[in-house]
Protein backbone atom coordinates (compact mmCIF):
# COMPACT_ATOMS: atom_id res chain seq x y z
CA UNK A 1 0.00 0.00 0.00
CA UNK A 2 1.12 3.57 -1.14
CA UNK A 3 1.13 6.33 1.76
CA UNK A 4 -1.67 8.32 0.34
CA UNK A 5 -3.61 5.07 -0.62
CA UNK A 6 -3.11 5.10 3.47
CA UNK A 7 -4.02 8.50 4.08
CA UNK A 8 -7.50 7.73 2.15
CA UNK A 9 -8.22 4.78 4.00
CA UNK A 10 -6.91 6.14 7.43
CA UNK A 11 -9.93 9.29 6.83
CA UNK A 12 -12.60 6.41 6.90
CA UNK A 13 -12.12 5.82 10.46
CA UNK A 14 -11.40 9.95 10.89
CA UNK A 15 -14.34 11.31 12.12
CA UNK A 16 -13.63 14.48 13.28
CA UNK A 17 -15.77 17.45 11.41
CA UNK A 18 -13.87 20.40 13.13
CA UNK A 19 -10.56 21.18 11.14
CA UNK A 20 -8.84 22.80 14.07
CA UNK A 21 -9.87 20.49 16.82
CA UNK A 22 -8.62 17.58 14.51
CA UNK A 23 -5.33 18.93 14.03
CA UNK A 24 -4.94 19.65 17.57
CA UNK A 25 -5.91 15.84 18.31
CA UNK A 26 -3.22 14.73 15.31
CA UNK A 27 -0.57 16.63 17.26
CA UNK A 28 -1.27 14.95 20.48
CA UNK A 29 -1.56 11.77 19.52
CA UNK A 30 1.64 12.26 17.37
CA UNK A 31 3.80 13.59 20.43
CA UNK A 32 1.61 10.12 22.56
CA UNK A 33 2.56 7.87 20.45
CA UNK A 34 5.98 9.05 20.06
CA UNK A 35 6.11 9.17 23.45
CA UNK A 36 5.38 5.10 23.49
CA UNK A 37 7.79 4.34 21.43
CA UNK A 38 10.54 5.97 23.28
CA UNK A 39 9.16 4.38 26.43
CA UNK A 40 9.81 0.74 24.74
CA UNK A 41 13.10 2.36 24.28
CA UNK A 42 13.50 3.27 27.89
CA UNK A 43 12.86 -0.62 28.51
CA UNK A 44 15.14 -2.36 26.00
CA UNK A 45 18.26 0.37 27.89
CA UNK A 46 17.16 -0.85 31.42
CA UNK A 47 16.66 -4.38 30.83
CA UNK A 48 20.09 -4.60 29.03
CA UNK A 49 18.17 -6.36 25.53
CA UNK A 50 14.75 -6.12 23.92
CA UNK A 51 11.93 -7.38 25.66
CA UNK A 52 9.69 -10.28 24.51
CA UNK A 53 7.19 -9.03 21.89
CA UNK A 54 9.05 -5.45 21.37
CA UNK A 55 8.59 -5.93 17.43
CA UNK A 56 5.20 -6.27 17.82
CA UNK A 57 4.07 -3.46 21.00
CA UNK A 58 6.67 -1.32 18.33
CA UNK A 59 4.91 -2.05 15.47
CA UNK A 60 1.57 -1.13 16.59
CA UNK A 61 2.89 2.05 17.78
CA UNK A 62 4.53 3.33 14.81
CA UNK A 63 1.13 1.89 13.14
CA UNK A 64 -1.13 4.48 15.10
CA UNK A 65 1.94 6.92 14.78
CA UNK A 66 1.16 6.44 11.11
CA UNK A 67 -2.64 7.14 11.53
CA UNK A 68 -2.29 10.35 13.26
CA UNK A 69 0.39 11.57 10.58
CA UNK A 70 -1.93 10.46 7.74
CA UNK A 71 -4.71 12.87 9.90
CA UNK A 72 -2.22 15.67 10.24
CA UNK A 73 -1.40 15.33 6.58
CA UNK A 74 -4.80 15.51 5.25
CA UNK A 75 -6.67 18.51 7.21
CA UNK A 76 -2.93 20.39 5.57
CA UNK A 77 -4.15 19.00 2.00
CA UNK A 78 -0.33 17.48 1.97
CA UNK A 79 0.60 14.17 0.16
CA UNK A 80 2.40 11.90 2.14
CA UNK A 81 3.93 10.09 -1.04
CA UNK A 82 5.36 13.75 -1.69
CA UNK A 83 6.57 14.33 1.59
CA UNK A 84 8.36 11.16 1.87
CA UNK A 85 9.75 11.80 -1.23
CA UNK A 86 10.88 15.72 -0.73
CA UNK A 87 12.53 14.14 2.52
CA UNK A 88 14.49 11.24 0.83
CA UNK A 89 15.79 14.22 -1.42
CA UNK A 90 17.03 16.53 1.41
CA UNK A 91 18.85 13.63 3.72
CA UNK A 92 20.09 12.06 0.64
CA UNK A 93 21.45 16.04 0.31
CA UNK A 94 22.12 16.57 3.49
CA UNK A 95 23.86 13.24 4.47
CA UNK A 96 25.52 12.66 1.75
CA UNK A 97 29.74 12.30 2.00
CA UNK A 98 30.67 13.80 -0.76
CA UNK A 99 31.05 17.48 -1.79
CA UNK A 100 27.94 18.99 -4.05
CA UNK A 101 29.45 20.30 -7.24
CA UNK A 102 31.63 24.07 -6.96
CA UNK A 103 28.60 26.23 -6.63
CA UNK A 104 27.65 28.73 -9.73
CA UNK A 105 27.60 31.40 -7.84
CA UNK A 106 30.22 33.54 -9.84
CA UNK A 107 28.58 32.11 -13.09
CA UNK A 108 28.88 35.52 -14.83
CA UNK A 109 31.02 37.83 -17.20
CA UNK A 110 32.34 40.04 -14.81
CA UNK A 111 35.71 39.18 -14.45
CA UNK A 112 36.51 42.01 -11.66
CA UNK A 113 33.66 41.02 -9.69
CA UNK A 114 34.36 37.72 -9.11
CA UNK A 115 35.79 35.72 -6.09
CA UNK A 116 39.52 34.73 -7.07
CA UNK A 117 40.01 30.59 -8.05
CA UNK A 118 43.06 30.72 -6.16
CA UNK A 119 44.52 33.40 -3.55
CA UNK A 120 47.48 33.29 -0.92
CA UNK A 121 46.80 35.53 2.73
CA UNK A 122 49.16 36.26 4.79
CA UNK A 123 48.11 36.66 8.52
CA UNK A 124 50.54 39.01 10.44
CA UNK A 125 50.10 39.29 14.04
CA UNK A 126 51.45 42.70 16.19
CA UNK A 127 52.56 42.76 19.70
CA UNK A 128 53.65 46.40 19.91
CA UNK A 129 50.83 47.73 21.47
CA UNK A 130 48.62 47.04 24.90
CA UNK A 131 47.02 43.86 23.01
CA UNK A 132 47.98 41.58 20.35
CA UNK A 133 46.58 42.49 16.42
CA UNK A 134 46.51 40.68 13.79
CA UNK A 135 46.11 41.97 9.94
CA UNK A 136 44.79 40.05 6.74
CA UNK A 137 47.49 40.90 3.79
CA UNK A 138 46.92 39.81 0.11
CA UNK A 139 50.06 37.91 -1.49
CA UNK A 140 50.61 38.06 -4.87
CA UNK A 141 47.52 39.15 -7.86
CA UNK A 142 45.66 39.83 -5.00
CA UNK A 143 47.82 42.23 -3.42
CA UNK A 144 46.70 44.55 -6.46
CA UNK A 145 43.16 44.53 -6.33
CA UNK A 146 42.90 44.65 -2.57
CA UNK A 147 45.31 47.90 -2.47
CA UNK A 148 42.49 49.50 -5.50
CA UNK A 149 39.26 48.47 -3.22
CA UNK A 150 41.11 50.30 0.03
CA UNK A 151 41.70 53.58 -2.23
CA UNK A 152 38.33 53.78 -3.70
CA UNK A 153 37.23 53.28 -0.59
CA UNK A 154 39.38 56.16 0.90
CA UNK A 155 40.65 53.54 3.77
CA UNK A 156 44.80 54.04 4.41
CA UNK A 157 46.86 51.85 2.37
CA UNK A 158 50.23 51.94 3.91
CA UNK A 159 50.52 47.94 4.35
CA UNK A 160 50.01 47.28 0.68
CA UNK A 161 47.63 44.45 0.34
CA UNK A 162 46.37 44.62 3.48
CA UNK A 163 42.53 43.36 3.39
CA UNK A 164 40.41 45.72 6.16
CA UNK A 165 41.84 46.75 9.72
CA UNK A 166 43.56 44.77 11.80
CA UNK A 167 41.48 42.97 14.48
CA UNK A 168 41.96 42.10 18.04
CA UNK A 169 40.27 40.13 19.86
CA UNK A 170 37.43 42.43 21.53
CA UNK A 171 37.59 40.97 24.65
CA UNK A 172 38.38 40.86 28.50
CA UNK A 173 40.79 38.04 27.65
CA UNK A 174 43.12 36.68 25.08
CA UNK A 175 40.93 33.98 23.02
CA UNK A 176 42.45 34.18 19.83
CA UNK A 177 39.23 35.45 18.13
CA UNK A 178 41.68 38.34 16.20
CA UNK A 179 42.13 35.18 14.25
CA UNK A 180 38.88 34.53 13.03
CA UNK A 181 39.00 36.00 9.58
CA UNK A 182 40.10 32.42 8.33
CA UNK A 183 36.26 31.61 8.50
CA UNK A 184 35.48 33.69 6.09
CA UNK A 185 38.52 32.11 4.03
CA UNK A 186 36.73 28.55 4.55
CA UNK A 187 33.43 30.28 3.72
CA UNK A 188 34.88 30.90 0.25
CA UNK A 189 36.90 28.39 -0.25
CA UNK A 190 34.64 25.28 0.28
CA UNK A 191 31.21 27.24 -0.52
CA UNK A 192 31.94 29.93 -2.72
CA UNK A 193 30.31 32.52 -0.36
CA UNK A 194 31.46 34.91 1.65
CA UNK A 195 30.27 38.46 1.86
CA UNK A 196 33.17 39.58 3.89
CA UNK A 197 35.71 38.87 1.72
CA UNK A 198 33.62 40.00 -1.35
CA UNK A 199 33.46 43.39 0.01
CA UNK A 200 37.53 43.43 1.36
CA UNK A 201 38.63 42.94 -1.92
CA UNK A 202 36.21 44.66 -3.90
CA UNK A 203 34.45 41.49 -5.87
CA UNK A 204 30.89 42.68 -5.06
CA UNK A 205 28.59 41.57 -7.71
CA UNK A 206 27.09 45.42 -8.62
CA UNK A 207 26.40 44.46 -12.12
CA UNK A 208 24.56 41.08 -11.85
CA UNK A 209 20.98 41.72 -11.15
CA UNK A 210 20.19 42.27 -7.28
CA UNK A 211 23.03 40.45 -6.39
CA UNK A 212 25.27 43.81 -4.74
CA UNK A 213 22.39 44.44 -2.92
CA UNK A 214 20.67 41.37 -1.18
CA UNK A 215 23.63 38.68 -1.87
CA UNK A 216 26.99 41.35 -1.18
CA UNK A 217 25.07 44.18 0.66
CA UNK A 218 25.54 45.15 4.15
CA UNK A 219 22.79 42.82 5.48
CA UNK A 220 24.55 39.46 3.75
CA UNK A 221 27.93 40.72 5.63
CA UNK A 222 26.37 41.24 9.01
CA UNK A 223 24.98 37.89 8.59
CA UNK A 224 28.11 36.45 7.33
CA UNK A 225 30.20 37.68 10.35
CA UNK A 226 27.59 36.92 12.90
CA UNK A 227 27.33 33.36 12.06
CA UNK A 228 31.40 33.72 11.93
CA UNK A 229 31.00 34.89 15.58
CA UNK A 230 28.53 32.25 16.41
CA UNK A 231 30.58 29.04 14.54
CA UNK A 232 33.91 30.52 16.68
CA UNK A 233 32.23 30.56 20.00
CA UNK A 234 30.19 27.00 19.40
CA UNK A 235 33.72 25.59 18.01
CA UNK A 236 35.57 26.93 20.66
CA UNK A 237 34.06 25.14 23.75
CA UNK A 238 35.14 22.09 22.14
CA UNK A 239 38.60 23.26 21.64
CA UNK A 240 38.32 24.14 18.32
CA UNK A 241 38.47 20.34 17.56
CA UNK A 242 37.46 19.98 13.66
CA UNK A 243 34.87 17.07 13.76
CA UNK A 244 33.20 19.11 16.62
CA UNK A 245 31.37 20.68 13.98
CA UNK A 246 27.42 18.65 14.45
CA UNK A 247 23.68 18.96 13.42
CA UNK A 248 22.94 21.70 15.77
CA UNK A 249 26.10 23.88 14.61
CA UNK A 250 24.50 23.35 10.88
CA UNK A 251 20.50 23.79 11.75
CA UNK A 252 22.08 27.47 13.12
CA UNK A 253 24.09 28.32 9.64
CA UNK A 254 21.15 27.23 8.07
CA UNK A 255 18.61 29.11 10.03
CA UNK A 256 20.94 32.17 9.90
CA UNK A 257 21.57 32.28 6.00
CA UNK A 258 17.68 32.07 5.48
CA UNK A 259 17.48 33.50 1.63
CA UNK A 260 20.61 33.74 0.89
CA UNK A 261 22.13 32.11 -2.15
CA UNK A 262 24.44 29.63 0.03
CA UNK A 263 20.86 28.79 2.12
CA UNK A 264 20.70 25.19 -0.07
CA UNK A 265 24.63 24.26 0.82
CA UNK A 266 24.15 20.60 2.65
CA UNK A 267 25.52 19.15 5.86
CA UNK A 268 28.99 17.98 4.34
CA UNK A 269 29.97 21.11 2.70
CA UNK A 270 29.34 23.26 5.98
CA UNK A 271 31.19 20.56 7.43
CA UNK A 272 34.41 20.51 5.69
CA UNK A 273 34.48 24.35 5.49
CA UNK A 274 34.40 24.58 9.43
CA UNK A 275 37.20 21.49 9.55
CA UNK A 276 39.38 23.14 7.42
CA UNK A 277 38.84 26.53 8.87
CA UNK A 278 39.53 25.36 12.14
CA UNK A 279 42.09 22.86 11.68
CA UNK A 280 44.11 26.13 10.12
CA UNK A 281 42.94 28.61 12.88
CA UNK A 282 44.88 26.69 15.85
CA UNK A 283 48.17 26.71 14.31
CA UNK A 284 47.80 30.39 13.06
CA UNK A 285 47.18 30.95 16.98
CA UNK A 286 50.04 29.15 18.04
CA UNK A 287 52.90 30.04 15.48
CA UNK A 288 51.45 33.72 16.06
CA UNK A 289 50.37 34.11 12.56
CA UNK A 290 50.85 32.29 8.93
CA UNK A 291 50.14 32.36 5.33
CA UNK A 292 47.12 30.69 4.03
CA UNK A 293 46.93 29.35 0.38
CA UNK A 294 43.13 29.41 -0.60
CA UNK A 295 42.05 27.10 -4.06
CA UNK A 296 38.74 27.63 -4.67
CA UNK A 297 38.87 24.76 -7.45
CA UNK A 298 40.56 22.01 -5.37
CA UNK A 299 38.58 23.64 -2.30
CA UNK A 300 41.49 23.00 -0.30
CA UNK A 301 42.18 25.48 2.83
CA UNK A 302 46.27 25.27 3.79
CA UNK A 303 48.68 26.90 6.38
CA UNK A 304 51.88 26.98 4.03
CA UNK A 305 53.96 28.58 6.38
Amino acid sequence: MDLQEYLQEAAITDSIEDDTEAIRLALLGIAGEASEIVSEAKKWSRDKGPMRGLESRVSEELGDLLWYIASLARRLNLNLNTVAADNLVKTKSLWSSNLPPISTYDDHKHEEQKLPRQFTIKFQEDLSGDVPKVSMIAQGPLRERVDAERERKGRNTCVPGQLGDPLDDNAASDDSYRYHDVIHLGHAVILGWSPVLRSLIGAKRKSVGDFDRVQDGARAIAIEEGLAAFAYNYMEENDFAPDAFDWELFKHARRTVRGLEVESQPFVAWKEAYTQAFTVLPNLRDNRGGVVECDLDTRELQLVE
